[in-house]
């Protein structure tokens, strides 16, 4: 079944060093940093939610670092525009549990939500340097997605939610990074979430290939991890580029 992708903006952060998104490539550059609902939408209409974007704009600048939210971004207003009701939803596949990317679970209230157990596993205890990220117990946080741990489905590996709709099990950014591999009219896309926040970390950049980003649980992975797409996916659409908006749905609307 094909299905088309719409990336919903639900805020950004400015400033972001690219030499952190790109290890260490554009040393002194600078970019804004979007937060993407995705919504794949297949040819009965019914929708697939993969990750549900920050918390509000002023526990993210207090908490974390700085971040800019319109009201036309606020995610309830920004996915009623792309034309989703979010009590409709049945499925959201959480990439992982970083808290850019599981924000707002709270508004899909019938969902199901999908993410990898050793994601769960990590968030509750990762190493100090990366606790900031998970919103980790250990700095007093308590995680939003424990709220709807009861409507959690468990996934260890590569999972087919559909026929035309995998995921793809990609470790290295953290333990359970998953991607979304969506069947499309113009090729099978790899929705790749953090492993691959810009597009030349899959384009490559400098003297490499493919560039991982600075932020990652195990580079060995990382690495593998990018073979895994290739083998997988004829485009990747990257997590937190402005680039992606160019183009207001995947394949473009005219293409099916």
């Amino acid at each position: 079944m094909r299905s088309q992708i719409v990336p919903v903006r639900v805020g950004r952060a400015p400033g972001i060093r690219r030499a952190d998104l790109l290890w260490g490539q554009h040393p002194g550059d600078t970019v804004d940093s979007p937060h993407i609902i995705w919504v794949v939408r297949d040819e009965r209409g019914d929708v697939t939610v993969l990750d549900t974007g920050s918390p509000d704009a002023e526990w993210v600048t207090r908490h974390h670092r700085p971040f800019e939210r319109t009201a036309e971004e606020e995610p309830a207003a920004a996915l009623a525009a792309a034309g989703v009701d979010p009590a409709a939803v049945r499925t959201v596949v959480l990439s992982h549990l970083h808290y850019d990317h599981c924000g707002n679970n709270h508004l899909f209230p019938n969902a199901e939500f999908v993410v990898q157990r050793s994601e769960v596993a990590y968030a509750v205890a990762p190493y100090p340097v990366h606790q900031a990220a998970y919103e980790a117990p250990a700095l007093g946080f308590t995680p939003r997605w424990l709220a709807t741990m009861d409507r959690t489905r468990l996934i260890e590996g590569d999972v087919t939610l559909r026929p035309g709709l995998r995921l793809l099990h990609i470790p290295g950014h953290t333990p359970g990074m998953t991607a979304m591999v969506v069947d499309t009219a113009a090729g099978r896309y790899a929705l790749a979430g953090d492993h691959c926040a810009q597009f030349e970390n899959w384009r490559g950049a400098g003297p490499y290939r493919v560039v991982p980003s600075r932020t990652h649980v195990n580079l060995a992975d990382y690495y593998r991890s990018f073979d895994r797409l290739a083998e997988h996916a004829d485009v990747v659409l990257p997590g937190h580029d402005m680039r992606v908006f160019d183009q207001a749905s995947y394949p473009a609307a005219d293409r099916g």
